[in-house]
């Protein structure tokens, strides 16, 4: 106890020491303070005037970068408020494509396949198909169409499900792909099956809100001029809007594209204006929809090189045709069911008179042509099992004739079994079909294709009877295959199109062999080869039709991680041996012969970004051809130009 004063009394010591030292630097530090003389006032006096343009200076770099860095956050935020309103809407309803019972797939096209191909018209895809001959009558405002197994109506076009119907009187029930507009679709499924080809056009469709616009430039030799403009759209509240539309002429006379000189007489195809506007509205499942497609020709006059064949007269005239849906699903996956109503109006503005003139007067001039048609589908798509039931029905001469048809299919990527049955009334005919393909190893694959076609007894038509069946076995990346087809007895109509003779003309059956050959062929090089060769020839089928392709397509990512950048180079070969015609003098069936032909063609496509620059050349030999008997085809066109698309 008597220790704690002490200890207290030890503390306060160091407590009142620590005290006294902190005092003493604290007025040290006063005292130096006070000690030191004022530094400002022995400064010499600066230059005011520097001092305000060095802070002038300043200030203005500190707006620029606050300038600079709002600008930047501008476009930052304009970025993301176009990537917050650029939304994918549901698709419009699509109509049911068939399954492709081919061993690839070079038989369906996508939009991008569509436009990189080279293609002009429907004709120059259907080249791709054995036992197709096309048949056209000038360059690209010249008639263009195609006969299979020498019948030109058993090539059948649907747009979007609605059958493309012939209603031209002067036609004699054959189209004219002209009128097609191939540049404004999706996608292109050409199905092959013994008896006949169906060609299914999907019809472009938007999905994004955010507007697209695509246009294309081209000229070409034989004065060819031609523009074409795409613009689509979808809404926020599921609106869709697409506007296609074209114009190209080639005039009177022959011009090379590369100079002034060596201009020759000689007659140009003539223009044409086609348009082709869709509106529509789709939420979830619903859709409905309309489209419509206007073609306005003014087609030169072509002058045969025989007496005895007929020429080509002039003609002017308008084809209109469209349709409105209400669709519910989607025909990809599980159920879907759709109604249209299409209709076709044709109209003749004047055909060729004397001195190759159009004559308009009303005793030339056709009366308008029309036809309707209702269609209605139901069906359901799995993934290995679809099935679906349509009825198309056109009204004629106060009845309805009615065309059911029902498609059933199953199978994957290694086996497939696809049959289809249609009635159709309004022809008087029957037919079925059933298709197979067996991928029994990942190197070897067989097809096969049966068709059947029945006539009404009062037609006096017997049934006719096709058959197609293939192999195929992979050596390295390529394809090789061959195979049979067989057509029994048949009898078709003359391609008055072309100014034939009406008449029915009977063929005997007969036997073909196939081969081909398909892939890649060393990295980015592909061979497309398709070859068919009958036992005999037959009016507008020749004995052995070649055609071959060779391509080189890549996007070179090594160099162009991006895909900034791809090329697109093409050779195709066309051979042909004689083609005989149905023509008739004095009564007596004389046929004329189209001379065999050889014609090389090819394209080169450079895309970079967003625009791709594209080069064409058609008779790259200057090989005088034909296709109709006596009429030459161009010796040789070349066409060049710009396809430029863009998300604005």
């Amino acid at each position: 106890m008597r220790r704690r004063p002490f200890a207290w009394a030890r503390v306060g010591a160091w407590l009142f020491g620590a005290s006294a030292l902190g005092a003493s630097a604290l007025g040290a530090s006063v005292l130096g303070a006070q000690a030191r003389p004022d530094s400002t006032a022995k400064a010499p006096v600066r230059d005011t005037a520097a001092l305000r343009l060095a802070t002038d200076s300043a200030a203005a770099a500190k707006t620029r970068d606050s300038l600079r860095n709002v600008r930047a956050q501008a476009r930052i935020d304009s970025i993301v408020r176009a990537k917050a309103a650029d939304t994918i809407k549901s698709p419009l309803a699509h109509f049911e494509s068939p399954d492709q019972v081919e061993i690839t797939d070079r038989l369906h096209f996508t939009r991008a396949q569509l436009l990189s191909s080279g293609a002009l018209n429907l004709a120059d895809l259907l080249d791709r198909v054995p036992g197709v001959t096309t048949v056209r009558t000038g360059w690209l405002a010249g008639i263009h169409t195609a006969a299979y197994n020498g019948d030109f109506k058993r090539i059948r076009i649907f747009f979007d499900g609605v059958e493309r119907d012939a209603v031209e009187s002067r036609n004699g029930g054959v189209l004219d792909y002209n009128d097609i507009p191939l540049f404004s679709l999706d996608e292109v499924t050409i199905e092959r099956v013994a008896g006949e080809v169906r060609v299914w056009l999907r019809g472009w469709s938007v999905r994004r809100t955010t507007p697209y616009t695509r246009v294309d430039v081209f000229t070409g030799d034989r004065n060819t001029n031609g523009f074409r403009a795409h613009f689509g759209r979808r809404f926020h509240n599921g609106f869709s809007l697409q506007f296609v539309g074209q114009q190209l002429a080639t005039q009177t006379g022959q011009t090379s594209a590369f100079t002034t000189s060596g201009i020759a007489t000689g007659a140009g195809d003539g223009s044409q204006q086609l348009f082709d506007l869709r509106l529509g509205w789709s939420r979830g499942k619903l859709t409905i929809d309309a489209q419509g497609t206007s073609s306005t020709r003014d087609r030169d006059p072509k002058s045969a090189r025989l007496d005895s064949f007929p020429s080509i007269p002039a003609f002017k005239g308008v084809r209109r045709e469209g349709y409105a849906r209400i669709a519910y699903g989607d025909s990809l996956r599980g159920w879907f069911a759709q109604g249209l109503v299409g209709v076709v109006r044709a109209r003749l503005d004047g055909i060729g008179a004397t001195g190759g003139k159009v004559d308009t007067t009303p005793g030339i001039r056709d009366t308008v042509r029309a036809q309707t048609q209702q269609l209605m589908t139901v069906g359901y798509r799995s993934g290995w099992w679809h099935a679906s039931l349509t009825d198309r029905i056109r009204p004629k001469a106060g009845s309805l004739y009615h065309a059911p048809a029902i498609r059933v299919g199953m199978g994957n990527a290694q086996y497939r079994l696809v049959a289809y049955g249609e009635k159709r009334a309004l022809d008087s005919l029957a037919e079925f079909d059933i298709s197979a393909l067996a991928k029994l190893r990942p190197w070897f694959a067989l097809v096969g294709s049966q068709s059947q076609r029945t006539y009404d007894a009062a037609t006096g038509i017997s049934t006719l009877a096709s058959t197609r069946a293939e192999a195929a076995f992979k050596l390295g990346t390529l394809w090789f295959g061959g195979g049979v087809i067989r057509q029994s007895n048949s009898k078709f109509e003359s391609p008055v199109l072309f100014q034939a003779p009406s008449s029915t003309i009977s063929a005997v059956a007969t036997n073909g062999l196939l081969g081909s050959v398909h892939g890649p062929l060393y990295k980015a090089i592909r061979l497309d080869v398709e070859a068919v060769h009958w036992s005999q020839a037959q009016y507008s089928r020749p004995l052995t039709s070649v055609r071959s392709e060779i391509a080189l397509m890549t996007d070179w990512k090594s160099r162009f991680p991006k895909g900034q950048f791809s090329i697109n180079f093409r050779v195709m070969h066309d051979m042909r041996s004689s083609v005989p015609f149905f023509w008739t003098t004095a009564g007596k069936v004389v046929p004329r012969l189209v001379v065999p032909a050889q014609v090389v063609s090819a394209l080169l496509e450079i895309r970079i970004q967003s625009a791709t620059l594209f080069y064409q050349y058609r008779n790259l030999t200057g090989t005088d051809y034909e296709q109709i008997p006596g009429i030459l085809m161009p010796p040789g066109v070349q066409m060049y130009g710009m396809r430029w698309e863009f998300w604005n």
